[in-house]
């Protein structure tokens, strides 16, 4: 290949991985029946409430908080710039990005509604 070709292969790479990024970005985090499950599990008694570690400007952490909110999915949140006890419990969990789900001992990095199900059922 001459190297036209090459940088012309790398920019239409680039292109698709952006557009995969940015399709993935903006496709609900979870149906209305994995929310209908969510809200089942966290309203049983005797279950770790779910808890979002945000920070004031992740726009993932606002996208997570209105889906959660759309569906009346109870959450409680804490963020990491304003709140002591939360940052600390973010670098306890060993947490890398935001948001950072917690429940129980279990962390969650993003909002990954079928593993916070998984975490959630009955043992």
């Amino acid at each position: 290949m001459k190297r036209g070709e090459l940088i012309a292969l790398g920019v239409v790479m680039a292109l698709a991985f952006g557009a995969g990024q940015w399709m993935r970005g903006s496709r609900a985090p979870g149906t209305p029946e994995q929310a209908a499950e969510l809200r089942s599990l966290l309203q049983q008694g005797g279950r770790a409430p779910l808890e979002m570690i945000s920070s004031t400007h992740c726009a993932y952490c606002t996208k997570a908080r209105q889906w959660l909110t759309e569906h009346r999915v109870p959450f409680q949140e804490c963020f990491i710039e304003t709140d002591a006890a939360c940052r600390q419990r973010y670098v306890q969990a060993g947490a890398m990005a935001t948001p950072t789900f917690v429940v129980g001992k279990s962390v969650v990095l993003g909002l990954d509604v079928p593993r916070l199900a998984q975490l959630l059922q009955p043992q």
